[in-house]
């Protein structure tokens, strides 16, 4: 992937999960505060539909950052999720998050991602192939949907990298499972 700018790095973010949400991803959309009654600008939003007619907000935070995210950070996201009113918040980030942050995240109920184009050390690549359930090798991909993820919160400290859009959600059905497994574990 070419160098990112954080502009680029909140489009590329908003194209990503526009493919995993399947519905209207908007960068750069102003929310009025509820409390502050201020516009309040958000990287990258959308809005889920649920049963019954609900309709979930959801802001993205996007820090592209040389450091890993600081627990300052999370609390400022807190602060603006809680003044627009939006049901979740998920801050994603090119490098990784502090402890602290980590923390304050887990309290607030913000999700945590690693989204990067970069390789990182210790990734796994996942790849479907038919003799067997799942096979890890190094490849390399030109292609726009291509990347490191890392859900912080659930799958711990190894990234996956992803060339394709089913790679992702082939990723996202192993977390879930690994997440149920752990959940029947601690019974």
């Amino acid at each position: 992937m070419s160098k990112r700018t954080p502009l680029k790095y909140e489009e590329f973010v908003r194209k990503v999960v526009e493919s995993l949400v399947g519905v209207d991803v908007f960068h750069g959309r102003e929310f009025e505060g509820r409390i502050t009654r201020r516009k309040i600008k958000v990287d990258v939003s959308f809005v889920l539909r649920i049963a019954g007619g609900a309709d979930m907000l959801v802001l993205i935070e996007c820090k592209h950052y040389n450091h890993r995210v600081p627990v300052d950070d999370i609390e400022e996201f807190h602060s603006k999720i809680d003044d627009i009113g939006a049901q979740k918040g998920i801050l994603i980030t090119t490098v990784g998050f502090q402890a602290g942050a980590v923390k304050a995240a887990m309290g607030r109920r913000i999700a945590l991602a690693l989204l990067t184009g970069h390789h990182q050390p210790g990734e796994i690549e996942y790849v479907v192939n038919y003799a067997t359930q799942f096979v890890f090798t190094p490849q390399r991909s030109t292609e726009f949907f291509q990347g490191n993820m890392r859900c912080v919160l659930s799958t711990g400290e190894r990234g996956m990298r992803f060339n394709s859009f089913s790679q992702v959600v082939g990723m996202l059905i192993v977390d879930a499972h690994a997440e149920q497994a752990r959940s029947r574990a601690d019974g």
